[in-house]
């Protein structure tokens, strides 16, 4: 037992000594290699010199002028926009003016009676009411005022009158009153005078009355007044209006 004991410790004696010789060569090279390595100076090289960055040459369009010559975005592949005129405006042409038969004053205002060809039968017709394309807007026994396409018409009665045979208009008066009115559209002259013309006394507002067996037709004109023949549904109503 003691034997192997002695024996056991020797071989432990041998192990460390051999660590202890195996660390001793590992640290002699380390400084071996250290003292190597400090010999050796690293050679410093000098740094290149800083190159300075060209500057970009300035933005000009020329280059990119293929671009917009050649844009794919247009079938013709050309930059020139053509402009196209707009078609012209057409003008309206104001169809002719209504014509009158006459006009009179009632209780519920002013009523004339317009048609808008003379083969057509005249009717009654009050302000705000539409013959054919015009409109009534405005209505005084001397005056009618129309409109059309936005535009105001002013014309003087007178100036509407039917010169031609007018349809048979049932006013009430019966039919001799609307033969009567067109017998003196028909026999209508401007500035005829018959023998038998002559205007009444005076009713006021530049007017005179007709005299009993005139039979002078509407249009005649005689001692500065003029004839005015307007169809009523009583029947016919004459009177002279002083003409300016």
């Amino acid at each position: 037992m003691k034997r192997k004991l002695i024996f056991l410790n020797l071989a432990l004696l041998a192990g460390t000594s051999f660590a202890a010789w195996k660390l001793r060569e590992q640290y002699l090279a380390d400084q071996a290699r250290t003292v190597q390595v400090r010999r050796n100076q690293i050679k410093v090289v000098p740094a290149a010199a800083a190159v300075p960055t060209p500057k970009p040459d300035p933005f000009t369009g020329l280059p990119y002028a293929d671009v917009a010559q050649k844009n794919l975005f247009s079938k013709d592949r050309n930059p020139n926009v053509v402009i196209e005129a707009p078609p012209p405006v057409p003008v309206k042409i104001m169809p002719p003016l209504p014509l009158v038969a006459g006009v009179m004053g009632l209780p519920s205002g002013m009523l004339a009676l317009m048609s808008e060809k003379p083969d057509i039968k005249p009717h009654g017709v009050r302000v705000n009411d539409m013959v054919g394309a015009f409109k009534v807007v405005a209505l005084t026994p001397q005056t009618v005022s129309f409109e059309w396409d936005g535009k105001r018409i002013d014309k003087k009665v007178d100036e509407l009158l039917a010169r031609a045979p007018v349809a048979v208009v049932d006013t009430g008066g019966g039919p001799s009153a609307a033969q009567s009115l067109n017998a003196a559209n028909i026999a209508a002259q401007p500035g005829a005078r018959p023998a038998d013309a002559k205007p009444g006394p005076a009713v006021g507002n530049g007017m005179k009355s007709c005299t009993a067996g005139d039979t002078s037709p509407a249009g005649t004109v005689a001692d500065g007044y003029k004839k005015i023949v307007e169809a009523t549904p009583f029947g016919n109503a004459c009177r002279w209006l002083a003409t300016p």
